[in-house]
Parts: C-alpha cells; structure tokens; sequence
C-alpha cells in the first residue's frame, strides 16, 4: 500500500481518526462506511478544530 493509501489501518487510530503525516490531504474519504473525515496529522485540521471550538464558545458566551 503507497502511504496516501486511507484503507491501510496502520493511518487510522482507533479506527476512526485518520492520521497521516505524508498525506497533504486535509479531508480524506472514510474507510467504512460513506461520508468524509479530517486528517488529524495535517496542521490545518487543528487550526480548524480550535476556530470552530471557539465559535461555540463565543456564542455560549453571547447568549448570556
């Protein structure tokens, strides 16, 4: 299997978080099932993460 393969099990961490340092993919196609995923080796994916979480908070802050 070549590394940007996502089938291969050893990029899947617990079998449901992708976590690929040689894959310059940000979001990648799910190995089970349908649907998408992030790349949780990928800079960008926790930049991502971190502006949404703050998203949230922000707005839990504003409704007060």
């Amino acid at each position: 299997m070549d590394e940007f393969d996502n089938a291969d099990p050893r990029h899947w961490k617990w079998g449901i978080f992708y976590y690929n340092p040689h894959d310059p993919n940000l979001i990648v196609k799910r190995h089970i099932g349908w649907g998408y995923t992030l790349n949780f080796a990928h800079r960008a994916t926790w930049i991502f993460l971190t502006i949404m979480a703050a998203i949230a908070i922000a707005a839990m802050l504003v409704k007060r």
